[in-house]
C-alpha cells in the first residue's frame, strides 16, 4: 500500500452554486485545509474540531449540534 501523503496545506475550489445556497453564481471559492499524515501529536485545536465534527455528524449534520451544546459564539477560527 502506498504511504499516505505528508501533512500539507491543501486547496479545494468550489463553485458557489455547489454550496446549495439557493442561487446560481459563477463565483468560485477556495477552501484551504490541512490534510495528510501528520507526525506531530494532535493539538487541542485538532481534538476540539474532531469532537465538534463527531457531534455534528451524530446530530444529522451541520444544521444541529445536538441538544445542550453551547458552542459559545463564533467558531470562525476553527
Amino acid at each position: 500500500a502506498p504511504a499516505p501523503p505528508p501533512c500539507a496545506l491543501r486547496s479545494l475550489r468550489v463553485g458557489v452554486a455547489q454550496l446549495g445556497l439557493g442561487y446560481p453564481s459563477p463565483e468560485t471559492l477556495v477552501f484551504r485545509y490541512c490534510g495528510g499524515a501528520c507526525p506531530a501529536p494532535p493539538t487541542l485545536h485538532a481534538l476540539a474540531l474532531g469532537a465538534l465534527r463527531e457531534i455534528g455528524e451524530g446530530a444529522g449534520g451541520a444544521e444541529g449540534a445536538g441538544p445542550g451544546l453551547d458552542l459559545g459564539g463564533d467558531l470562525g477560527d476553527l
